[in-house]
């Protein structure tokens, strides 16, 4: 049987962080105790009075035990850690689009076959069209996917991360007419939605010297590599609209998760 453990030391955990989502055990209840990334939040509410040092406890659904559930399968390192497991899937996707003929062919977004394929909307996040696409996706996805998913939880993070690269294929087929492929989508909605849930969380951008808060990053990317090109009609290759669609749903899908955080 398997239990909630802690994210720092694997002890069993009966505490939540508020401010990033982790599963803590007393012991690193403390955002000072645990690496959180809203650790400059949680000091400027402790100043305030507007918080204490203890986070909230998980809620009892969240710590109960699960019977007849042994770990004993490849994927049951990946327990509670999905957006890893979506990292494991996607980077083995990638490794048969160079081994297998026709594998991209048969799941790629074709806006004019989309109605034939629907699958082809989910299936086109799993691709990507050469190695530095793969690489940039990934090095996005690894920072900033765990985080959300620490943040609301396994379930609603897959929800986001799939819905948002969803929209950005629709998105995509209502302004284009080219095939289409890659996470990035997806990964505008996570970031969207981090955007909206976690603003003040710092992020460095090189070459910057200094962290700049990921609401900013957002905007600046969203405005200079989708929002203009579009306005200037760049034919630069890039599913410029795809990237806008999932970040419309991302800032959507935070605004409705923040009620409840």
């Amino acid at each position: 049987m398997a239990r909630t453990r802690c994210t720092i030391c694997g002890k069993p955990a009966s505490y939540r962080c508020k401010y990033c989502g982790d599963t803590l055990c007393e012991e690193h209840l403390s955002p000072e105790m645990h690496w959180c990334v809203a650790l400059e939040e949680y000091r400027k509410d402790l100043e305030a009075g507007r918080t204490s040092s203890i986070p909230m406890e998980l809620k009892p659904e969240s710590i109960r035990w699960e019977h007849n559930k042994k770990v004993t399968n490849l994927f049951g390192i990946f327990s509670g850690n999905y957006s890893f497991l979506l990292l494991f899937l996607i980077s083995i996707s990638f490794v048969l689009q160079l081994l297998i003929p026709r594998y991209t062919e048969h799941l790629i977004l074709i806006p004019a076959l989309v109605i034939e394929r629907p699958w082809t909307l989910v299936t086109h996040i799993f691709l990507h069209g050469s190695f530095y696409h793969f690489l940039i996706n990934m090095f996005v996805f690894f920072f900033f996917a765990p985080t959300l998913e620490r943040k609301i939880g396994s379930s609603k993070f897959l929800l986001i991360f799939f819905l948002a690269g969803i929209v950005a294929g629709i998105g995509w087929c209502l302004t284009s007419i080219n095939p289409a492929l890659g996470a990035s989508g997806a990964l505008y909605g996570v970031l969207g939605a981090l955007a909206v849930l976690m603003p003040k969380m710092k992020v460095y951008i090189f070459p910057l010297p200094i962290p700049v808060e990921i609401w900013i990053v957002v905007i600046f990317f969203a405005l200079f590599f989708d929002v203009l090109p579009v306005i200037m009609g760049s034919p630069d290759g890039i599913a410029h609209t795809a990237h806008l669609s999932g970040l419309f749903f991302g800032l959507l899908a935070g605004m409705r998760l923040k009620k409840t955080f």
